[in-house]
């Protein structure tokens, strides 16, 4: 291989590595935006000072996170849960995002709600613990809620 045609490979790649970086500072803006400008109320409040990611806590006690997986040209995102005090994280889900700013061969990340609804579609099975666990008058951690996110 010559100068030449390492030099075309290169810019490809640095192209390639933008427009990634391009399309997940697209997909956060739009999820902050919908969460912020939802008129549901979720409990989801934006987490400021995650250098990872995304991050929104949930009833101020749970620590829902979205960051991108940290291998070279990464096109997946992995949602997790972590408590408030506890550095442990539980991976809740993962999606992956093609080159052409689509998640999961279906949601534009530059529509709000599509992209709030597939977010929502994740973390449904953490409201939906600690609701059992609020009706019932139950503690929850951070492994029983893992383990009913499993089973949901």
């Amino acid at each position: 291989m010559n100068l030449s045609e390492l030099s075309e490979q290169a810019h490809f790649i640095a192209g390639q590595q933008r427009v990634l970086r391009a399309h997940w500072n697209r997909y956060g803006n739009s999820l902050i935006q919908a969460v912020t400008l939802s008129k549901a109320s979720l409990h989801l409040t934006p987490a400021s000072g995650t250098d990872d990611g995304l991050a929104f806590w949930l009833f101020d006690h749970f620590l829902i996170r979205v960051t991108p997986e940290q291998a070279f040209n990464g096109h997946i995102f992995n949602y997790s849960v972590e408590a408030r005090d506890d550095e442990n994280r539980v991976v809740i889900g993962r999606a992956r995002l093609g080159d052409d700013g689509v998640l999961d061969g279906s949601i534009n990340i530059e529509e709000r709600e599509a992209v709030l609804n597939h977010f929502l579609n994740i973390i449904s099975g953490i409201y939906s613990a600690i609701f059992q666990a609020t009706t019932r008058g139950e503690s929850l951690t951070l492994a029983s809620l893992a383990q009913h996110h499993a089973a949901a």
